[in-house]
């Protein structure tokens, strides 16, 4: 971070190291992956058939190697070209494309679709037509998964605090469904956390989760991240952040 507490600090990019080593310092410390894994691995059992699974911003492949051996065939589209380089080395296997989730071409119908924390990158008024764009690779029995931060989560709380604005998936859903009755529609809660036991950890979380959003300003410094920690992620544990996520399940309903 920057050495004078009251410069503004620069977001972490995809492409550098030290993106890399803060988002390392969260796998470690979070029961998100997991648990995330586990459910998907469940839903995914359940499916009637396993042929196509789209990973539809596959980050860095840490989760899509975990569901496709559970497939016949793994098509994964990132198009962070540093992302696709560790992608392709834990999913050999996989096709990849590097092209945007809006320009993607997904020629067979799919098993399972997963869209996991990628509408972060995608404008508000386009998430309706992004679900529209996944279920449409859907096969007669497919399922598409949205993962998404819950909207009362620390980690969405701290960008809405920093930035102003807000992250709600509710109102694309229920767009989405005025336009389209064909579809069962499903959405929980799961309940994450990412807990640390060091205050520089923590701020390093804080300065990432907030890397992702467009709107970083002069008014991040190593002081206001600081103090917006201690004020707010101070835990008998050290420092915790909830990261409690909404997946949202949309299945065609069969005639």
């Amino acid at each position: 971070m920057a050495t004078d507490i009251d410069e503004p600090l620069a977001p972490y990019t995809h492409d550098q190291p030290e993106y890399a080593r803060a988002f390392g310092t969260f796998l470690t410390h979070t029961d998100e992956k997991s648990k995330t894994l586990e459910w998907l691995t469940n839903l995914v059992n359940g499916l009637r058939s396993h042929g196509l699974f789209v990973d539809a911003g596959a980050g860095d492949g840490s989760m899509t190697a975990g569901l496709a051996k559970l497939f016949d065939r793994t098509i994964a589209i990132e198009p962070n070209s540093a992302l696709r380089a560790e992608l392709a080395r834990r999913c050999p296997e996989a096709e990849v494309i590097g092209a945007p989730l809006g320009d993607a071409r997904i020629a067979s119908a799919a098993d399972f679709v997963l869209c996991s924390h990628v509408l972060y990158y995608i404008p508000q008024h386009d998430w309706t037509d992004t679900l529209e764009r996944l279920t449409s690779w859907l096969g007669a029995h497919g399922v598409a998964v949205v993962l998404l931060a819950n909207s009362n989560a620390d980690v969405i709380a701290l960008a809405r605090d920093f930035f102003g604005g807000n992250i709600d998936l509710s109102p694309a859903v229920q767009e989405f469904k005025a336009r389209h009755n064909d579809f069962e529609i499903a959405m929980q809660t799961q309940n994450c956390e990412v807990v640390v036991d060091d205050l520089e950890s923590a701020c390093t979380l804080t300065r990432l989760f907030l890397s992702d959003y467009p709107d970083w300003g002069r008014n991040v410094t190593r002081r206001r991240v600081e103090d917006y920690v201690r004020s707010h992620f101070t835990d008998p544990r050290g420092y915790r952040l909830s990261i409690d996520q909404d997946a949202l399940s949309l299945r065609r309903q069969v005639q």
